[in-house]
């Protein structure tokens, strides 16, 4: 089959193009051809890259993209199917084959801009006959807050290279991980509390936090001991670290843009045979989860976190390691995304 997908995410720029990069390529590998349009660019892809010029200005990006695809419709509209990202659905009236909307999360700026977003958003569903969300919330989320029946949605979680990340020596200090936004409204500035507080009852630990976003000066100017902050690294060089983590965070409250989500780094954390400790609520839950998926409410987040690790030796730490990577292997490969996505298309 023959399919064409329209994004307005930058690939190799942006954190969750990964997701976007995974399907199509899976896509391509069960035999279909796919031909990705969108800003940014693509290494290494199995699939046709079509490099869509974005603007720079926060607020008129996806309009420029649209605009930028009318000049691709003839090639667009030789598909057999089109996926297409909810922030550019505007352009699926132009479009003549069957239309599958992406929604990988809804608006998720603060303020005016937000307030810009959820008119087309709600749009972009009431517009469409089929779709995808990330999790069985965000489904929820969509028929509640739209006219869309809900019938023809199907649910595509962000799933993990399980080749790339894998389970490494683990020894020394225990080692508190955390990668991605590295923003002040994703509650990683309590991440350095849980490790002066393990420090406190003579835990050997170190936080290791990797990203970039607008926390980033905030925590290296703490000057903790044990505290390590660097920019975004690569993902073979991410994997390569996270190998030989211990326990990964969720610190993420509970806010409409994390409860609803399937949050890429934690697929990541379980590959690598790492813990996870995080935030109580539905973006972060997992159902039929073991003991190495820790959460507890905000409030109580940093306490309870302190007191579970000190509570492990490095002998129950191993046991659990070894049961998250069990896990990641039954459910989190993209293999089950990218099977989700293909019989949404094929229906």
């Amino acid at each position: 089959m023959n399919i064409v997908w329209l994004s307005s995410r930058a690939l190799g720029s942006d954190l969750c193009s990964t997701t976007q990069i995974q399907l199509a390529n899976g896509l391509v590998s069960k035999g279909h051809s796919v031909d990705f349009y969108s800003p940014g660019k693509s290494v290494a892809s199995s699939f046709n890259h079509h490099s869509i010029e974005r603007s720079s200005r926060r607020g008129f990006q996806a309009r420029s993209v649209v605009k930028k695809l009318h000049e691709h419709l003839e090639e667009i509209n030789s598909a057999d199917v089109v996926l297409i990202d909810w922030p550019i659905f505007s352009i699926a009236n132009k479009v003549k084959p069957q239309v599958v909307l992406i929604d990988r999360g809804p608006p998720a700026d603060n303020g005016v801009l937000a307030m810009l977003q959820w008119r087309p958003w709600r749009k972009a569903w009431s517009k469409a006959n089929k779709g995808t969300t990330v999790s069985s919330a965000h489904r929820k989320f969509v028929t509640d807050k739209t006219k869309f029946a809900g019938k023809s949605i199907q649910v595509i979680p962000a799933g993990v290279d399980l080749e790339l990340f894998q389970p490494g020596k683990k020894d020394g200090p225990i080692k508190l991980a955390y990668h991605g936004r590295v923003d002040v409204h994703r509650g990683v500035m309590s991440l350095p509390m849980i490790l002066a507080g393990l420090q406190l009852q003579g835990i050997d630990a170190t936080l290791h936090i990797h990203g970039t976003g607008n926390a980033v000066e905030r925590l290296r100017n703490i000057g903790m001991e044990g505290l390590e902050v660097t920019d975004a690294i690569p993902h073979e060089d991410l994997a390569a670290k996270t190998a030989t983590y211990d326990v990964g965070f969720l610190p993420m409250p509970d806010h409409k843009v994390w409860s609803l989500a399937s949050p890429l780094k934690r697929s990541e954390y379980l590959a690598s045979g790492m813990l996870v400790c995080g935030i109580d609520h539905s973006g972060h839950q997992i159902d039929d989860s073991g003991k190495w998926l820790q959460l507890s409410s905000q409030k109580d987040f940093i306490t309870n976190t302190v007191a579970w690790i000190k509570s492990q030796d490095r002998k129950s730490l191993s046991a659990l390691q070894s049961e998250s990577r069990k896990y990641a292997e039954d459910n989190l490969s993209w293999s089950h995304s990218v099977d989700a996505l293909e019989s949404i298309i094929l229906s």
